[in-house]
């Protein structure tokens, strides 16, 4: 575990913002010092249960600027210790239960998940605790295990509701006690429900599930599948090879499976289904393969005795993906510090008067120069335009407010596409270009306290 950690210590510290969704929920958070809540004040297109555990992590950071990110990187340990309790209830060998977890600490698709701030690295976490929970039970039935599997499965998907391919699993280790698995499922559906009564279960409704379908087109299997092969074969080569040696191993010894390992197997298959079916399908989504991959590989390879001539070829096949995989990764394992226009406009940023917010399409950077984003323009996507939930007229109003001094222009494909913005901006005017569509306007003068 503290392996786990240590590889996630760059991206806690980096000094800009390594995604964009780890720009938004680090705005998020700076919303939340202010008293500002979720979904009333602060929008979130995530489940109910996201930004408390972010503001959570931020206030056991003391609150300081890399803080939200606590929440990544408890994550990504949490993710490590559920899969090695899972591997070892499954009965595999301390080592084969060592391999699965180091598979999902050193994952690239996890790496990204569990290091910028994303809310996939929290909800991954609970759904593998809650399958961890559900092995164990099947081992030793208990309502304590039960209610944790319950409890933290309806945690994940009031996170993420993407994160359903978990419940499978869970049901198949419950399905012996059915008087279990209905009090499992119960308790999941509190929790679901409890997350969100106090923020408002229409506006859980309208900003977390609502505004995705909004966005929904068509479904693009095979598209999505393209793009879980390529991810994958960027982010987790390590992962797939042995995977592929898993399963190589498997059909010569031709020994059959233990159920658990089946119930690995239909949660990687629950989930890939899921994901297969899902419009938008991003990247981040193709993290939840990982533990249920990580955990069948493990089991694929469980009791097979190392010989020489699979040492040299191990060896062999590790000095060319290793260093491939360090590589396709190294954006998140050392990340850039600020430079060029970034720089520059963070340095903007950070000069304006005490007090002054500052809005844009681009707000990890306003995050990262220690500025504050209004707490409704904290997510600025390209999802929020394409939907009308953001317009030029709702920024310009936005502007207008007396603590807001600054709009900074950063991508074409969501400001720099609202051609009608700048005439909507009274009292601004252009103070800075940093190439492309980048534009910095200052609101003259600035009545920010």
């Amino acid at each position: 575990m503290g392996g786990a950690i240590a590889l996630r210590l760059p991206a806690l510290v980096a000094a800009r913002h390594l995604s964009f969704d780890d720009g938004v929920y680090g705005a998020s958070a700076v919303a939340m010092r202010a008293g500002d809540l979720p979904f009333r004040d602060v929008f979130s297109s995530q489940g109910p249960l996201f930004l408390p555990l972010v503001w959570l992590a931020d206030l056991a950071g003391l609150r300081t600027l890399d803080a939200p990110r606590l929440l990544a990187v408890a994550s990504g340990a949490a993710l490590v210790a559920a899969t090695w309790s899972a591997a070892r209830s499954m009965s595999l060998a301390p080592s084969r239960a060592a391999l699965a977890a180091g598979l999902v600490a050193t994952s690239g698709s996890m790496l990204w998940v569990t290091g910028p701030l994303t809310s996939d690295g929290p909800a991954l976490a609970l759904a593998a605790v809650a399958v961890a929970g559900a092995f164990a039970y099947r081992h030793s039935p208990s309502t304590r295990l039960c209610l944790l599997a319950g409890a933290c499965l309806g945690g994940a998907l009031s996170v993420k509701s993407l994160l359903v391919g978990a419940a499978v699993p869970v049901a198949m280790s419950l399905w012996p006690r059915r008087r279990d698995l209905a009090l499992a499922a119960v308790t999941a559906a509190v929790v679901v429900v409890a997350t969100a009564v106090p923020w408002g279960v229409g506006a859980v409704w309208d900003q977390a599930y609502r505004y995705h379908l909004e966005a929904a087109g068509s479904r693009t299997p095979l598209a999505n599948a393209a793009k879980v092969a390529s991810t994958l074969g960027n982010r987790d080569l390590p992962l797939l090879v042995v995977l592929a040696a898993a399963g190589a191993a498997g059909a010569v010894r031709r020994r059959r499976a233990g159920p658990q390992a089946g119930m690995a197997a239909a949660w990687l298959v629950a989930t890939a289904v899921v994901l297969v079916l899902e419009h938008p399908l991003w990247r981040n989504h193709v993290a939840h393969l990982v533990p249920g991959a990580a955990l069948l590989a493990a089991a694929g390879l469980d009791r097979l005795k190392p010989t020489r001539p699979a040492v040299i070829a191990l060896a062999v096949m590790a000095a060319v993906v290793v260093p491939y995989h360090l590589v396709h990764n190294g954006k998140v394992l050392w990340p850039a510090g600020p430079s060029g226009a970034y720089a520059a406009a963070q340095r903007d940023l950070a000069g304006l008067p005490k007090g002054a917010w500052a809005i844009s399409d681009e707000p990890g950077l306003v995050w990262r120069a220690g500025r504050r984003t209004p707490a409704d323009l904290v997510d600025t996507s390209v999802l929020r335009l394409d939907s009308g939930r953001i317009t030029a007229a709702s920024l310009a109003r936005a502007a207008a407010e007396p603590q807001v001094c600054a709009l900074l222009v950063w991508s074409s494909s969501r400001f720099g596409r609202l051609a009608e913005l700048p005439p909507l901006l009274e009292g601004y005017r252009v103070t800075a270009r940093y190439g492309g569509p980048k534009v910095l306007y200052l609101k003259q003068p600035c009545s920010a306290r």
